[in-house]
């Protein structure tokens, strides 16, 4: 924690439990973390891994089973406002009849914008930072999976967030979309954004992350430097690091 600052995000001893009909499913159990501000914080885990169960209580989408959430050192709670987190969710669907401009502008007018100035400067800008500046026309329902996310991160950026929370960012993009895609996201952090995002992805995690937390099974099973965690497993290679944690957390 930065001296006299509390910490974004602060996840206390989370605990999440499904009520299903063949029985209770624990999909987070005593999962605590900090996220200080300026840093990327990766959230690293296989499939089912609890990785959105996670989000979705920071987020106050969801109530934890047990624990609470903290946002600048206050509580969190279901109806307080968050304009300063832009969130990208792991499935985002927008309205499929509005074009890309007439969504993204629709955003950054709800962010603040004017309805005929800054809120379309501002969309515009954001399409040019995400690499859709060329398609401003195109209906939402005629994108691919990957252009479709691309539009997801401009709507998270929309109001200017000091917090960025998104969970698999790079999903349906290809290797130079995913390329691009960090380079906006280490450009954020230069302005001084904090950023909180899950992955199942090591290479992203791994450029782009302060520290990672490793979840499996709803545990969280490491929290540091990614150097920390390879010296953990005495190897240099993070895919293999990864592949020993989860079958020790199995076993």
């Amino acid at each position: 924690m930065t001296e006299g600052k509390p910490h974004i995000i602060e996840a206390i001893s989370l605990g999440k439990t499904y009520k299903k009909r063949e029985g209770p499913v624990e999909a987070l159990r005593e999962f605590s973390l900090q996220v200080e501000g300026g840093e990327i914080l990766g959230l690293l885990g296989p499939n089912g891994a609890g990785k959105t169960t996670a989000v979705k209580i920071i987020m106050g989408f969801i109530s934890p089973s047990s624990g609470r959430v903290l946002l600048n050192g206050c509580p969190l709670q279901p109806a307080m406002p968050r304009p300063a987190i832009g969130y990208l969710p792991e499935n985002f669907r927008p309205n499929p009849n509005l074009t890309v401009l007439e969504y993204v502008k629709f955003q950054c007018d709800l962010a603040g914008g004017s309805i005929n100035g800054p809120g379309k400067s501002r969309a515009l800008n954001l399409l040019n930072l995400v690499g859709m500046d060329r398609f401003p026309n195109r209906r939402i329902s005629d994108l691919s999976k990957g252009m479709g996310q691309r539009v997801g991160l401009a709507q998270a950026f929309s109001g200017d967030p000091e917090l960025l929370i998104l969970d698999e960012p790079t999903s349906g993009l290809d290797p130079v979309g995913k390329s691009e895609v960090i380079e906006v996201l280490l450009a954020m952090k230069q302005r001084g954004k904090t950023i909180f995002f899950c992955s199942h992805i090591l290479s992203e995690v791994e450029r782009l992350c302060d520290r990672i937390g490793i979840l499996v099974d709803g545990a969280l099973r490491f929290l540091g430097p990614t150097e920390g965690f390879k010296r953990k497993w005495e190897s240099s290679d993070l895919d293999e690091c990864f592949k020993r944690e989860v079958q020790w957390a199995k076993s």
